[in-house]
């Protein structure tokens, strides 16, 4: 105890919390007794011992404890500690009242307090400090808890500021689209325009060019007429006469060239197909309004115990990870530069985020996802993209897509150590368009499908399908709150003793636990709704401890393993 302060505190032992005895002065200015002090220095080794209440070492003098400086102020103050009544001066305090919760004198004791239950002072002292000892333990877990409360709160902030940002641009990227459109329909239209009135100038331009010759031979007929007129010689006339009956100038000639007018006319106008009001509309729904998503935050299922960035370019979205047993094990991450469109080498991180090279396989997921008129498969079979999602004890289960519109699961039984080297079995042929994401069920008679979306659909569809049949018997509806959601991944998880299917959902920075019993996918709640780091999740797998592992847009990897309850 420091030298100053309270003189009740002053005569307390911050050790053995009662008063002191022998005390000693270490250099750091606290004071324990001697006999604590000896205590703590016959704890530790090589002659120091941290001090009980800095922490600050201590080294013992030659003598050891007893040599150390005795502080005579507190041991005169412990001396001379007794406390004297209020009421009876004279008196000094010796019992504690439990009815009036208060120190008081014999006299006291004999008259006020008569018919009280009291306690020897000194005992009293010592219990109600263990209370306040157990009191402090109890602030002290409770800052613990308000810290910790406070940590969740600031980062859940900032969170909010990461998806304004995110917000943000998707808004300025979809104002982008509609402009880059705007100004490709306003090209085409101009295009068009011109076309058009090219056409009708041409067709003009002939019969301008029909009219203006027969005008010309109608007035050279008419100066014809007008010589002969003014002409004295009768063969000039005569000739005349006789072209006027029977030649260019006969009522059967000049009729051809009087103009008939035109039978049809033509002009370019815009043909569109809907009206203003609906085009306004129609781009604000595209624009899309910003909304206040509420997810109720329940006990927590999973806890994040890792977390840490990926990604040797800024540009990059984790299109696929997985997590092998190796040793050390590793997480395998596959990215596509989502400016360019185009997959990018896959990497590998130790557990703790430490990169550790490029990969080349991938294990449990490829990274060729997309499908898109070129060599995407690891087989060099043109358009056609091959995705492992299932590694079971022997097999990799295989969704082949050829862009038809019609896709096949195979079972591939593993025969080298290299998954890609593999003795197939043909398993199951769906009706599966262009896919993003599959993953099978432990049972092998489940697997489900994000499929890419289809025009006029905008939004990516999750899809159950059951060994052996070829068509979906379940597509997932998302929550009626929910104003959009864009599936990302799926993962068969077991969760709380239960199978369920895990769905990210990147447009609303949240995790779906999908009820699939009965073979129909059914909306139960979120999995750690308000994770401050879940932004906009594109890729999950789990590991064989169960811990699940998430990629977010960016490149921060998270993982969660169950909490038990």
């Amino acid at each position: 105890m420091a030298i100053g302060g309270n003189d009740a505190e002053s005569a307390i032992c911050a050790v053995c919390l009662e008063i002191y005895r022998d005390p000693k002065f270490l250099p750091c200015h606290h004071t324990f007794c001697a006999q604590c002090i000896t205590d703590v220095a016959n704890r530790h080794t090589g002659g120091t011992f941290p001090c009980p209440s800095c922490r600050e070492p201590t080294s013992l003098p030659q003598g050891g404890v007893a040599a150390l400086q005795a502080n005579f102020y507190i041991k005169k103050q412990s001396e001379n500690s007794e406390e004297m009544c209020k009421l009876h001066t004279k008196r000094e305090l010796e019992f504690y009242c439990v009815r009036c919760q208060e120190a008081i004198c014999i006299n006291c004791k004999m008259t006020k307090h008569e018919q009280h239950q009291t306690d020897d002072l000194h005992t009293a002292i010592q219990q109600k400090h263990k209370e306040l000892l157990t009191d402090k333990s109890r602030l002290q877990k409770a800052e613990e808890h308000l810290r910790e409360s406070l940590k969740t709160t600031r980062a859940e902030q900032q969170a909010v500021l990461d998806k304004k940002a995110a917000v943000e641009k998707n808004i300025r990227d979809r104002h982008a689209v509609m402009v880059a459109a705007a100004d490709k329909f306003r090209d085409e239209a101009l295009d068009s325009l011109r076309s058009v009135s090219t056409d009708i100038d041409i067709g003009i331009d002939q019969i301008l060019k029909q009219q203006e010759g027969d005008l010309e031979k109608c007035l050279d007929i008419q100066r014809q007429v007008e010589r002969a007129c003014n002409s004295g010689r009768a063969s000039d006339v005569i000739t005349v006469v006789q072209e006027m009956k029977t030649g260019r100038g006969s009522e059967q000639a000049i009729k051809k060239l009087t103009p008939q007018g035109l039978d049809t006319v033509y002009r370019p106008v815009l043909s569109f197909k809907v009206t203003g009001n609906v085009i306004l509309q129609t781009t604000r729904d595209f624009m899309g309004t910003v909304t206040k998503m509420e997810m109720e935050v329940a006990a927590p299922e999973v806890r994040v115990v890792k977390r840490f960035p990926c990604g040797q370019e800024a540009d990059i979205e984790v299109f696929s990870l997985c997590h092998d047993d190796e040793d050390p094990p590793v997480v395998r991450v596959s990215f596509e530069r989502r400016q360019l469109k185009e997959d990018a080498p896959g990497e590998l991180y130790s557990e703790d985020g430490q990169y550790k090279q490029t990969s080349v396989y991938v294990g449990k997921v490829s990274q060729k996802r997309y499908a898109k008129g070129k060599d995407m498969s690891l087989t060099s079979q043109a358009d056609c993209v091959d995705t492992f999602c299932k590694s079971l004890s022997t097999a990799h289960f295989i969704l082949e897509n050829d862009l038809s519109g019609e896709a096949e699961v195979d079972i591939a039984r593993v025969i080298t150590t290299n998954p890609f080297k593999t003795e197939r079995k043909r398993y199951v042929t769906v009706n599966v368009g262009a896919h993003r994401a599959f993953d099978v069920d432990d049972t092998e008679q489940f697997f489900v499908v994000v499929e890419e979306p289809q025009l006029p659909d905008v939004w990516r569809k999750v899809k159950l399908y059951r060994r052996p049949g070829a068509h979906a018997i379940s597509t997932y509806s998302p929550p009626a709150h929910l104003p959009c959601c864009q599936p990302s991944d799926v993962c068969f998880y077991r969760l709380g003793g239960q199978h369920v299917l895990l769905v990210t959902d990147e447009e609303n920075d949240a995790i779906h636990v999908v009820d699939v019993s009965g073979g129909c996918l059914r909306f139960v709640r979120y999995l750690a709704p308000g994770c401050p780091w879940l932004i906009q999740p594109t890729a999950i797998t789990v590991d064989v401890s169960a811990r699940l592992w998430l990629a977010c847009r960016g490149g921060t990897i998270i993982c969660m393993e169950p909490v038990d309850k």
